[in-house]
Formats: structure tokens, C-alpha cells, sequence
């Protein structure tokens, strides 16, 4: 009964995090209109990255921690996959507390000494 409960709320979890993404629009993510130019292409690739690769990221190791957790826990007598298991924690974890890291230090940078985050502008 136990495993039928964690496996239904992973299943719920998993749901909840498909009809988040869905509800996005992703048609209009970034705007690649203005090409013709270094900086152009530059706003493109940051917010590319930023709006698309990093939550990507995210999910990904999310979901491997998720995936270790029930590794470990449904199969209590197969210690290979438990080992397994906590391969994937450790590893998801690892990934989020390092993007988390390097996300606040980011802000802290934004914050400390006053940056924006817009191209400058060159001089003509």
C-alpha cells in the first residue's frame, strides 16, 4: 500500500509539473527579430538560455532526484538499486544546490554593484 501511495503522488507530481509547463506560452519565448546585429544575436543567446536551457536544467535534475527517491524506496531488497538510488539523490542534489549557488551569486553581483541586465549600448 505504501508503494502504491509514493508511486501515485510521484505520478501527481509529475502531472502538475507538465500542466505548469503547458500553461506557458512558448511560442514568443525569445524574440529573434533583430539578428542583424552582434548585439542582437547576443540578447537572442542570453535569453535563450536563461528563459529555456536553465528551468530545462532544473527539471532535469529534479526529476533525477525524484527518480533516486523511488529507486531507493521500491526497492527495499535489491541493494544494487538502492545504491542506485542514492547515486541519483546525491546527484540531483548536488546539481541543485550548485545552480542555486551560482543563481544567488549572480544576484548578489546584480545587487552589490549595481548592474542591469541590457546590453550597452556602443558608441556610433
Amino acid at each position: 500500500m505504501k508503494k502504491i501511495v509514493l508511486l501515485g503522488s510521484y505520478v501527481f507530481i509529475g502531472l502538475s509539473m507538465f500542466s505548469f509547463a503547458s500553461a506557458a506560452d512558448l511560442t514568443n519565448i525569445c524574440d529573434s527579430g533583430n539578428m542583424k546585429s552582434i548585439e542582437g544575436i547576443l540578447n537572442w543567446a542570453t535569453c535563450l538560455l536563461s528563459r529555456t536551457v536553465v528551468p530545462l536544467l532544473f527539471a532535469l535534475a529534479v526529476v533525477a532526484f525524484i527518480w533516486g527517491v523511488i529507486q531507493y524506496y521500491l526497492n527495499p531488497g535489491n541493494e544494487e538499486k538502492r545504491k542506485k538510488g542514492k547515486d541519483f539523490i546525491v546527484g540531483g542534489l548536488i546539481a541543485l544546490f550548485i545552480m542555486t549557488a551560482m543563481w544567488g551569486i549572480v544576484a548578489i553581483f546584480t545587487g552589490t554593484f549595481g548592474l542591469t541586465n541590457t546590453m550597452p549600448q556602443l558608441p556610433q
